[in-house]
């Protein structure tokens, strides 16, 4: 099958919205449009030539190309492209809501939009898709951005803790560490802790530990560059075992880079198993997931699919080219390593990975590319989040929207875990150690079980964490929005 490339998707985008612009031409010759004139060939829209003034409010045509009304950057403009967009590209494209436009701005259209009916959870079936300004979508692409430098979960007990701490970060700078607890929010300049823009500012009451006192703390965002692999160690187990350890955070741009250097010191270290801390990487690109579920397995396994993209019922040609297949190559360059550049090759019969119910998207298809092709995937923590669906972003007029598009299948065709993946060996996540530490929680039973070949000990977890990050806190301020935004991304 063939493999689909990162060019090869945007043009396919393209290609989508020219024939759909080619199908109007058609339709303009029968209804008596085309040339200067505005012909009237979907209900009451002139959609001929359309101009930047027209009506486009109330409940809002399915049918306009979007490529039609790109660059009306009016608010009824914005809508319609939204609309547009939607019934081409959307998934779930024949199940949108009817919504009254006017009652909106672009921004909350867009989520009016979203297939809300209840999935496997309970919970609304799109809680994926989003919108965000362009430089919003930049900084969650690269990691670069405006950040206070603090990323919190709730432990099994539903308090909210310090899952990372950025180094060189604001937070970094005022000694907050994993394992904090958020009391209360005293003030914020923004509606979430994943600031926009830097000098934004947050002031909360913070314990280092449950045993602290209360004090009051005030962080200024700056632009912060996060490093996807902040830590990386190869540990000797009790039994002899040379076991790799690699915290890995985000599938941002730049970390396939760091993923091949990594991999090249772990196969140069001669390691037996590979433990892959995906406990709070809510997703990215496609092709660094390829990558990386590639330089786990082997050459065996060459040419079969890490994961094919199906596509709503109208892009039945994109389902059929869109198909990730394991290889021993690059399919997308970064800055180090070029397109076709050679990777490091584990050829491990399993890997462990450390999941939560943020572990999300393209952390998910790690785990269900490399099952596909029988490489043994033992989870240890907690259920992942259970997103097998991506998107391409489609920017317009300062926005970048990422509806659902795709639902994401492996070797053997399976792609249905929107209940998420169950893990091997249950255990909350420890915040009173260091990631990495060879004695925490979920490393240590990872260890062990790679000594023994079982769980010890096997541990109820009280909270279902997907559901908890899906609420909004006590505290006023959303916690999930860096896990959840970046989802999975395939341009």
């Amino acid at each position: 099958m063939k493999t689909t490339t990162t060019a090869e998707q945007k043009s396919q985008g393209r290609g989508l919205r020219t024939l759909a612009a080619m199908g109007m031409a058609a339709l303009l010759a029968s209804c008596g449009g085309g040339g200067g004139s505005a012909g009237v060939c979907f209900g009451s829209y002139a959609v001929c030539n359309p101009s930047p003034t027209a009506d486009y409010s109330g409940v809002l045509s399915a049918n306009i190309p979007s490529e039609n009304v790109a660059g009306f950057c009016d608010a009824n403009g914005q809508r319609q492209f939204t609309r547009s967009y939607f019934n081409e590209a959307y998934l779930w494209s024949d199940e949108v809501p009817e919504v009254n436009s006017s009652a909106y701005t672009p921004e909350q259209y867009f989520y009016q939009l979203r297939v809300t009916t209840p999935d496997i959870l309970g919970l609304p079936k799109d809680r994926f898709s989003y919108v965000v300004p362009n430089t919003t979508a930049d900084t969650i692409s690269t990691g670069v951005g405006a950040s206070y430098g603090v990323y919190w979960v709730k432990d099994a007990s539903g308090v909210t803790r310090v899952a990372q701490i950025v180094p060189s970060s604001p937070a970094s700078a005022a000694g907050m560490a994993r394992g904090g607890i958020l009391v209360s929010v005293i003030s914020s300049s923004n509606t979430s802790w994943y600031p926009d823009n830097p000098g934004e500012v947050v002031s909360f009451s913070y314990k280092a530990n449950a045993a602290a006192t209360a004090t009051t703390l005030t962080l200024t965002s700056t632009k912060v560059a996060e490093d996807p692999v902040p830590n990386q160690k190869v540990i000797t187990t009790d039994k002899g075992r040379r076991v790799g350890y690699v915290l890995f955070n985000a599938f941002t741009r730049g970390a396939q880079d760091k993923l091949i250097t990594t991999m090249t010191s772990m196969a140069a270290a001669g390691i037996q198993d590979l433990v892959l801390d995906l406990r709070y990487n809510g997703g990215g690109f496609l092709y660094v997931a390829h990558a990386l579920g590639s330089m786990v397995t082997g050459p065996a396994n060459d040419g079969k699919v890490f994961e094919r993209l199906q596509y709503n019922k109208s892009r039945t040609a994109d389902s059929e080219g869109s198909t990730y297949n394991i290889s021993g190559t690059t399919l997308v360059g970064e800055t180090t390593f070029g397109k076709d550049a050679a990777m490091p090759r584990l050829n491990l019969p399993r890997v462990y990975i450390l999941s939560s119910g943020r572990s999300c998207s393209a952390s998910e298809s790690v785990i269900n590319g490399l099952r596909g092709v029988d490489v043994e995937v033992i989870l240890v923590g907690d259920t992942t989040c259970g997103k097998p669906y991506g998107f391409t972003r489609q920017d317009n007029c300062g926005l970048s929207l990422f509806p659902i598009e795709f639902q994401g299948l492996n070797h053997k065709g399976f792609g249905d875990f929107m209940a998420g993946f169950t893990a091997t060996c249950p255990a909350p996540d420890d915040f009173d150690r260091a990631l990495g530490d060879a004695t925490e929680g979920l490393l240590s039973r990872a260890l062990s079980h790679a000594d023994t070949g079982v769980c010890t000990p096997a541990v109820a977890l009280s909270l279902d964490t997907r559901k908890a990050q899906s609420a909004a806190p006590a505290t006023g301020l959303q916690l999930d929005l860096a896990p959840q935004r970046p989802g999975k991304i395939v341009n």
